[in-house]
């Protein structure tokens, strides 16, 4: 196993559990099964840093699971996507910690357009996902510190789950 495989198994399950978590089930798209209708239309970026990795997550979605994601009817898409991309990214953070990662996040950035396609600095494709409807991509650019081995486990003691609170 590689950092790249461990990366993209992180980035695709914590994805996956995200949209799944607001009844939203995504299915993993494979090169070219993404349609170019509905266009990507919303995108949150965060940018992440540390010791052992740095870069940034780019989440992109069609209006349809934002749209079913939102937790109110009045909600302003643009803050939902900087908020499901500040979470996603929280995610990622959390598999990453096991693996001896510690990630510092940023305050995340919305735009609008389409045919949205970051260059990477990275040999990773982005990951795709359709669900109902709708689509959704994730681009994750990190540049890993010579050195870090990510498929080795260190410890998952003091990893919260997603949802869970810790009060001191």
């Amino acid at each position: 196993m590689s950092n790249e495989s461990v990366l993209e198994q992180c980035v695709s399950s914590a994805c996956m559990s995200l949209f799944a978590d607001y009844a939203l089930p995504l299915e993993r798209a494979g090169a070219g099964q993404l349609s170019d209708a509905p266009a990507l239309l919303f995108c949150g970026v965060i940018g992440f840093s540390g010791e052992q990795m740095r870069g940034s997550l780019l989440l992109a979605t069609s209006r349809e699971p934002l749209g079913r994601t939102s937790p109110t009817s009045d909600a302003s898409l643009r803050e939902w996507i900087a908020e499901l991309s500040n979470q996603l990214l929280g995610r990622v953070k959390n598999k990453l910690y096991v693996h001896g990662v510690t990630l510092y996040l940023s305050t995340p950035v919305v735009l609008r357009g389409e045919h949205i396609a970051p260059l990477s600095q990275t040999p990773l494709m982005p990951f795709g996902f359709r669900c109902d409807g709708g689509q959704v991509c994730v681009w994750f650019d990190a540049e890993i510190s010579a050195g870090v081995d990510l498929t080795q486990v260190v410890d998952n003691a003091g990893v919260l789950g997603e949802g869970d609170s810790a009060l001191f």
